[in-house]
């Protein structure tokens, strides 16, 4: 056996750690953009007006703190790689709003699905509350992400992270 062989054969367990490691990269890319484009939504949603908020159904005044986060169900295209290439961010939101020193129990809050586009300025569509809720949501996502709009964050934790920075940058105030 000639001494290629017998040493190409540590060839075969780098070829493999390579392209798990190629694997994990590209599995973690989409991850890395839903996050970016989930925190691009709290902040345009934050940045509202107070009359875009109304109309929403969300009661906030002009010397109020609005605080959001978001979590991407998916946007268009959905083989998207870059930010730039993002057209429409659907997610699911938290919102929470108050003047300063207003405690977390007595803050304005709204949550659910919310279609963004990625225009300028950003177009945000919220369904409407009351009766027929649920098929205005319908009608505004893909089918793929309807489960997920009545189901809530899949990350538990982001809703806890809003209340906490609530109360550090908004009651404590």
């Amino acid at each position: 056996m000639s001494a290629v062989r017998r040493n190409a054969w540590w060839l075969l367990p780098e070829l493999l750690a390579l392209a798990l490691v190629a694997g994990l990269f590209a599995v973690a890319a989409p991850a890395d953009l839903k996050d970016v484009l989930a925190d691009r939504v709290a902040v345009i949603l934050a940045q509202s007006s107070p009359s875009e908020h109304h109309q929403h159904g969300h009661d906030v005044a002009a010397e109020d703190t609005v605080l959001c986060t978001a979590e991407t169900m998916g946007m268009e295209p959905a083989d998207a790689t870059r930010v730039a290439d993002v057209r429409v961010v659907y997610a699911y939101f938290f919102c929470a709003a108050g003047e300063p020193g207003q405690p977390w129990d007595f803050a304005a809050r709204i949550s659910g699905p919310v279609v963004v586009e990625l225009t300028e300025p950003p177009r945000v569509r919220i369904a409407e509350a009351g009766l027929g809720y649920p098929d205005r949501v319908k009608a505004m996502l893909p089918d793929q992400y309807e489960p997920w709009a009545f189901g809530g964050f899949h990350d538990p934790s982001l809703p806890t992270v809003l209340q906490q920075r609530y109360l550090d940058e908004v009651a404590k105030a």
